[in-house]
C-alpha cells in the first residue's frame, strides 16, 4: 500500500466529541439537578417526602442505566467496524482511498491521524494517540460513575430527612399526649402517619441509594470500563499489525524523497560570452625625407 502524491487532510471522527460544547453539557446537567431539587422540595412541602425521594432516585438510576447501555452499544458497533475496515484496508492501494471509501469511526480517525503524522515525521508511533483515545472514551463513562456516588449521597439525604420528619412528629405527639393512655400514645407513634413513619423513609432511601448507586451502577460502570480497555487494545493491535508497517515504510520513502530534493544541486546557468576586442596591425611604408635620411618601416597599431 502506498500513499498518493496528493495529500488532503481527512475529516477526523474525533470532531464528534466537540459537537456538544462544554457549556451545553453544563447547562443540561444543571437543568437536571434543578429538576431533581424541585421534585424534592415539592415533595417535602406537600408531605410526600418519601415518594419524592423514590422518584428522584429511581429516575436518576434509570437515566444512567440507559446511558451506560448506549455506551456499550457504541463500543460493540465500533469494534465490529474496526474489524471490517481492516479488511477494506487490505484491499485498497492507498490510504487516501481507504479514508475516502469508509464511514466515520474511531478506528478510521486513528488511521487518519497516523496518516497526518506520516507526512511530516518518518518515525510513526501510535502510543500517544492510543492514550488520547482511551482518555476520551473514559470521559464518556465518568458521568455514570459520578452518579453512582450521587445516588448513595441521596440515600443519606433521605435518611436525614426521614429522621427530621420523625422528630418533628414525635415532638408534636408527645406534647399532645397528656391525658391519653399508653395504648393510644403507642398507636399514634406506630399507626398511619405516626411519628415513626419517618424511619421508613430514612431506611428505605438509604437502601435504595446503596443498592442502585453502590452496587448496580458501579457494576455497570466497571463493565463499560472493561469494554473501553478491550476496544482500545483491539484498535492498537489492528493498527500495529496491519497499518503501521506499511505506513512506516511509506513515511521513510517520503522522507528520502524530501532529503534527495534538498541535496540535489541547482542547475548551472551559462554565463554570457564576452567578445574580446581585436587588434589590427598594418605595415605602413614611410618615404625617406628630402634631406637624405634613411627610410624605415615600422608597425602601426590601430
Amino acid at each position: 500500500m502506498s500513499k498518493s502524491p496528493e495529500h488532503n487532510a481527512p475529516v477526523s471522527f474525533a470532531e464528534q466529541f466537540e459537537t456538544i460544547s462544554a457549556k451545553s453539557q453544563w447547562l443540561f446537567w444543571l437543568f437536571l439537578m434543578v429538576l431533581v431539587c424541585t421534585v424534592l422540595v415539592v415533595a417535602f412541602v406537600t408531605g410526600y417526602v418519601d415518594q419524592g425521594m423514590y422518584i428522584a432516585m429511581f429516575g436518576l438510576a434509570l437515566i444512567m442505566i440507559v446511558k451506560g447501555y448506549g455506551d456499550v452499544r457504541f463500543f460493540d458497533r465500533e469494534t465490529k467496524l474496526a474489524s471490517s475496515q481492516v479488511s477494506v484496508l487490505e484491499n485498497v492501494h492507498s490510504f487516501e482511498e481507504f479514508l475516502a471509501g469508509t464511514k466515520p469511526s474511531m478506528f478510521r480517525s486513528h488511521i487518519a491521524n497516523l496518516y497526518e503524522i506520516a507526512y511530516t515525521f518518518p518515525e510513526v508511533s501510535q502510543d500517544n494517540l492510543i492514550e488520547l483515545m482511551h482518555s476520551r472514551l473514559m470521559a464518556r463513562n465518568r458521568v455514570v460513575a459520578l452518579f453512582a456516588s450521587v445516588l448513595v449521597t441521596l440515600g443519606l439525604v433521605g435518611t436525614i430527612l426521614g429522621l427530621m420528619i420523625m422528630m418533628d412528629k414525635l415532638k408534636t405527639q408527645v406534647r399532645g399526649a397528656s391525658g391519653e393512655g399508653a395504648e393510644q400514645f403507642i398507636e399514634k407513634l406506630f399507626g398511619p402517619n405516626g411519628a415513626l413513619d419517618g424511619l421508613d423513609t430514612a431506611f428505605i432511601t438509604t437502601l435504595i441509594g446503596a443498592v442502585l448507586g453502590g452496587v448496580v451502577l458501579r457494576v455497570l460502570t466497571s463493565v463499560v470500563d472493561a469494554n473501553i480497555m478491550k476496544y482500545t487494545a483491539h484498535v492498537a493491535e489492528l493498527t500495529e499489525v496491519y497499518v503501521l508497517p506499511s505506513m512506516r515504510r511509506t513515511a521513510l520513502e517520503l522522507e528520502e524523497e524530501r532529503t534527495a530534493a534538498e541535496e540535489e544541486p541547482a542547475p548551472k546557468q551559462s554565463s554570457p560570452q564576452v567578445q574580446q576586442p581585436t587588434v589590427r596591425v598594418e605595415v605602413v611604408q614611410v618615404e625617406a625625407p628630402a634631406n637624405g635620411g634613411d627610410a624605415s618601416e615600422g608597425p602601426v597599431t590601430e
